[in-house]
C-alpha cells in the first residue's frame, strides 16, 4: 500500500480516506447541533427561566432588549420545557408566543418584520398569524398581563 504525506500543503489524499473524513465530519456536526439547543436560533437573546404555578413573571427592566418597541427575547422555561418568544408591541403591550411552527414543529426565525420557518418556508406575522403556508394554524399565543413594570405570561 502506498503511503501519502499527511500534512504537506500539496499532498494528495486517497479518495477512501477523504470520504471517511467527510463522513466523520458530517456525523460530528449532526451530533453536535442538538447540543446547541440552548442557543437562540430565533434571532433573540436567550434566557433560561423557571415558571411557578403555570405562569412566568418577569420584571421588564431586567431585560434591556425590551426597552424598545419591536424588540424581544426568547425564554426557555425549565419547569415546563416551554419555549416562548416575548415581543414588545408598544410601551405597555407585549405578546408571548411559541416559536414552534405549527406545520411540522421546527423553530421559526425572525426576519425583519415576520417569522419564517427554515424547514418548509411557512411565514408568520410578528403576532403569530400565518402569512404563507404550508402551515395553516397560527403560532401558539400565551395570555400576558403587564402591570407595575412586570409582565406575567400564563402557560
Amino acid at each position: 500500500m502506498k503511503t501519502y504525506p499527511r500534512f504537506a500543503m500539496n499532498s494528495v489524499i486517497p479518495r477512501r480516506e477523504f470520504l471517511e473524513k467527510c463522513s466523520a465530519l458530517a456525523l460530528g456536526i449532526a451530533t453536535a447541533v442538538p447540543c446547541f439547543n440552548g442557543c437562540a436560533i430565533t434571532g433573540f437573546s436567550f434566557y433560561k427561566i423557571k415558571s411557578n404555578d403555570g405562569k412566568i413573571i418577569l420584571e421588564v427592566s431586567q431585560f434591556p432588549e425590551l426597552n424598545e418597541t419591536g424588540n424581544g427575547i426568547q425564554l426557555d422555561d425549565e419547569n415546563s420545557n416551554e419555549e416562548i418568544l416575548l415581543l414588545k408591541k408598544s410601551e405597555n403591550e407585549f405578546i408571548a408566543l411559541s416559536p414552534v411552527c405549527t406545520h411540522l414543529g421546527c423553530s421559526v426565525r425572525r426576519e425583519n418584520s415576520f417569522f419564517r420557518c427554515p424547514c418548509h418556508g411557512s411565514t408568520y406575522s410578528l403576532d403569530g398569524k400565518v402569512i404563507r403556508g404550508p402551515a395553516e394554524k397560527q403560532l401558539t399565543i400565551f395570555h400576558t398581563e403587564f402591570s407595575n413594570g412586570n409582565i406575567t405570561i400564563y402557560l
